[in-house]
């Protein structure tokens, strides 16, 4: 099989790609990075669903952007993968407003038929985006919602993490909760308008066997390049968007200086660095960003940058087994943390706070933490929600930020409040 990719002359919004040529294939995805802050590349298309987390060895050509066939998909908290094997997709370069064809086949011939297959129904491309809402204007509801742990449950949860940091078992520790519904939605329709309404550089829809994963995150778990560079960008730190100017440059700058919010995005640095370091070329993890406030649509984030250089024999696969799950998600030390979030929260996480992306031929890969993200399966959804817990942390303020964090999702869903 050989690389071939082409260049169209034209520009073609991904959402009605989407729409007309893999909205109705029951294995598909769109990695929508048109937020991405370093590589605007959205990519949409379909796969087999696989077990096989192998890739072949292909001759690779020089594209303007990592992706290239492989792995799309997801691991959920507990380690289960699920993906889709995938050959052949449209990338798309926001900056450059430019669209490619990009796959592996045979021969030029095979390549060509598909790009000529594919022109046919880009003729046909008008409106997608706004007749799918139209057919999807129905009535939808959110007819049931319940919590795992109700706000009293959650503060005796924190309490026992507390007692837990005092006993020197850890330092800091991410507890997190299961907001469930029952729904008769279009997991599609939603992501269409979270999209729009919570743009965010790690936003993805991916469906694999039965399950949708409707993903608004914000976070980085793991980046590496073709060359070998690795990355990771965790966020421990969230405050609320303010009603004005004024208020929103302050909660901004409060975030950025309040030393109990450095403190827990320090402890979790100092574990991605650990992380990194197990796979990583000697003396080459560094810390380039440290501290740096980043805003979204409802939220400030407080996150950090480390890198580092792939040592040899290592590869995306082995990084990403070294940092799973993410620190930001499990708390510092890691298997201690991981030990009391399994004794503490009432069930498996799943998807939530795993993470989602794909896996190049090329050896690059990219991969942001399943957050801000809904599952649906049938007519049940699940929204998961948490934060970090130290020993300062205030338990109110703690059960405050997960409803914060819940927020933009439950109005997507136009879902009732579950903790009212």
């Amino acid at each position: 099989m050989r690389l071939f990719s082409l260049q169209l002359r034209g520009w073609v919004k991904p959402a009605d790609a989407y729409l007309q040529f893999f909205s109705n294939e029951a294995n598909a995805f769109w990695l929508d990075r048109e937020h991405h802050p370093a590589a605007a590349f959205s990519v949409v298309g379909a796969g087999i669903p696989t077990q096989d987390l192998t890739l072949g060895d292909h001759e690779d050509k020089e594209l303007p952007f990592d992706w290239r066939p492989g792995l799309v998909g997801f691991f959920e908290y507990e380690g289960t993968p699920r993906f889709l094997d995938v050959d052949r997709a449209m990338v798309f370069d926001h900056q450059a407003r430019k669209v490619h064809f990009v796959g592996l086949f045979e021969d030029s011939s095979d390549f060509e038929h598909w790009c000529n297959a594919a022109f046919l129904r880009l003729g046909l491309i008008g409106g997608e985006l706004a007749s799918y809402r139209l057919q999807s204007s129905k009535p939808k509801e959110v007819t049931k919602v319940s919590l795992r742990h109700d706000a009293d449950a959650y503060l005796g949860m924190i309490a026992k993490a507390q007692e837990h940091i005092a006993a020197g078992d850890v330092y800091q520790i991410c507890l997190t909760n299961q907001i469930k519904l029952q729904h008769n939605l279009d997991p599609l329709s939603v992501f269409l308008n979270l999209r729009e309404s919570n743009p965010a550089p790690y936003a993805a829809f991916v469906k694999v066997n039965g399950v949708s994963v409707v993903c608004s995150s914000p976070e980085q778990f793991l980046q590496v390049s073709a060359s070998g560079t690795i990355s990771t960008k965790p966020i421990k730190g969230t405050r609320p968007r303010g009603a004005d100017e004024a208020s929103d440059l302050a909660n901004a700058q409060e975030l950025r200086e309040n030393e109990k919010e450095r403190a827990e995005n320090l402890m979790i640095v100092d574990l991605m660095r650990n992380d990194l370091g197990k796979v990583a070329k000697a003396n080459s993890v560094q810390v380039p960003k440290l501290f740096e406030v980043e805003t979204y649509a409802t939220v400030h984030q407080l996150v950090s940058t480390i890198q580092a250089e792939l040592a040899e024999g290592q590869d995306a696969f082995t990084a990403l087994e070294a940092a799973f799950p993410g620190g930001s998600m499990t708390g510092a030390p890691k298997i201690k943390a991981m030990q009391i979030i399994k004794d503490l929260e009432a069930g498996e996480r799943g998807v939530y706070s795993g993470v989602l992306g794909y896996f190049g031929f090329n050896g690059a890969a990219e991969f942001g933490m399943t957050i801000r993200t809904v599952v649906f399966e049938g007519n049940q959804a699940s929204i998961g929600v948490g934060g970090g817990i130290t020993s300062d942390s205030d338990p109110i303020a703690e059960l405050e930020e997960t409803k914060l964090k819940a927020q933009a999702l439950l109005r997507a869903l136009n879902a009732p409040d579950p903790w009212a």
